[in-house]
């Protein structure tokens, strides 16, 4: 799956960017539970303190639709900072004035209604409808095994008529879905490069009042120190 990624990722990138697609050991198993999540919002930081500390990336984009610890990478990362679902949502909104989703099983929709809360668009979110994936492994198989393939567009079709019908004009899939569909990761590049430009532009990424207000590098050494994380530390 990370390389089917990868080649959709290459292929919205302009010229001149470079993507490197990187996955979690925890991710894509059990992410329908926040225990599991946690392990992966955990690997998740650990990658973005190695770009922290060794820099060389002006964006660093997450694929989980999840959204795993977006407030803690946008508190420790000077670059901007997009994850998937935020951008799809937002641009949901510019295509319809209602959006719905569809997720790879049940268990994971509260989550989504949690998200779009917190993105402020309840009164655009239309409802959301799910496929029958409980090991969400498995689908993995759909990216070598046509038949598997097949059957599961079948059932996002089935889901998505279900969002038509709680009043969607847009629908947004969701999790390993969005490479099967081949539309979402172009979305995510595209937002990144969007966004490194106007940092370039005008200097100005991420508000640093209240939500994504950065830890001082004083604290960062002092956490460095008392709990043993040298990462933390400045680089030499």
């Amino acid at each position: 799956m990370i390389e089917s990624v990868q080649r959709l990722c290459d292929e919205a990138a302009a010229p001149g960017t470079v993507v490197e697609v990187h996955g979690t050991e925890h991710g894509a198993l059990g992410d329908q539970y926040r225990l599991f999540l946690n392990y992966d919002a955990r690997e998740v930081l650990e990658h973005a303190i190695e770009v922290r500390r060794n820099g060389g990336y002006d964006a660093f984009l997450l694929g989980n639709s999840l959204d795993p610890a977006v407030v803690e990478l946008r508190e420790l990362l000077d670059i901007p900072v997009l994850t998937f679902m935020e951008v799809a949502c937002h641009t949901a909104c510019m295509m319809g004035s209602r959006f719905g989703l569809i997720s790879t099983n049940p268990r994971f929709v509260p989550r989504y209604l949690e998200m779009v809360a917190g993105y402020g668009l309840r009164d655009r979110f239309a409802g959301a409808s799910a496929i029958d994936f409980s090991n969400v492994r498995a689908l993995n198989d759909v990216f070598s095994d046509r038949e598997a393939g097949r059957s599961c567009v079948d059932q996002i079709l089935k889901a998505a008529r279900q969002n038509l019908e709680q009043g969607a004009e847009v629908i947004i899939p969701t999790g390993p879905l969005t490479g099967l569909l081949r539309m979402h990761q172009a979305l995510l590049v595209m937002g990144g490069e969007a966004m490194v430009k106007m940092k370039r532009l005008t200097g100005h990424h991420v508000s640093r009042r209240l939500l994504y207000e950065a830890p001082p590098q004083a604290l960062l050494e002092q956490i460095a120190e008392t709990r043993s994380i040298p990462k933390l530390r400045s680089p030499e």
